[in-house]
């Protein structure tokens, strides 16, 4: 029993497991997130649940059990990556990451700001996703990468200032492209 809160080991771990249960699709999410490939989103989440599970004893509360969990899902997800030393390509076909959004077949702004937001370094990764695409606080994401929320709160601006840089470059470049075909109209 934790004397400072009163909960039992076995308190611990039936939450832990409603936890898990209750979170399920946004872990895969998370998991698919890094790793673009439905089965290597299952394995990895799987993996991260046995591993939870095994070592529940180490959680020191209910309340530090979302940003323990999902630690060990990115920590996953990222060992996954470095064992198969490369990034598998997004596959489009599997679009249950993107239901409901709305497609334009002529314009995929979702997929080329994922593949902008892939070309950032990790940390500032993790943290975009973490932020923008599950919703967690700073704080939150302080607590499940184990750093100082400066630190977090730094990398989200550096990251949000690269993306908005490559984004104004493309569409600089898009400007020009349609006013020189726009002129050559004009002029036939």
């Amino acid at each position: 029993m934790d004397a400072r809160s009163g909960e039992t080991m076995n308190d611990i771990y039936e939450a832990l497991v409603e936890h898990i249960t209750e979170n399920q699709a946004q872990f895969y999410r998370a998991a698919y997130y890094y790793v673009k490939n439905r089965e290597a989103a299952l394995d990895v989440v799987q993996n991260a649940i046995c591993k939870g599970l095994e070592h529940y004893d180490k959680l020191q509360s209910k309340e530090a059990m979302a940003s323990w969990f999902y630690r060990i899902v990115i920590n996953e997800a990222l060992m996954y990556l470095r064992k198969e030393k490369k990034y598998i390509a997004w596959d489009e076909t599997e679009s249950d990451l993107l239901e409901g959004r709305y497609d334009e077949p002529a314009y995929e702004a979702d997929l080329d700001m994922t593949e902008k937001i892939s070309q950032l370094p990790t940390e500032m990764q993790v943290i975009i996703q973490l932020h923008f695409y599950e919703g967690k606080t700073l704080k939150e994401i302080a607590e499940i990468r184990g750093t100082n929320l400066n630190t977090v709160k730094s990398r989200l601006y550096a990251a949000c200032k690269k993306l908005g840089k490559a984004l104004e470059e493309e569409d600089e470049t898009l400007v020009t492209r349609y006013s020189k075909d726009k002129r050559k109209e004009n002029l036939a």
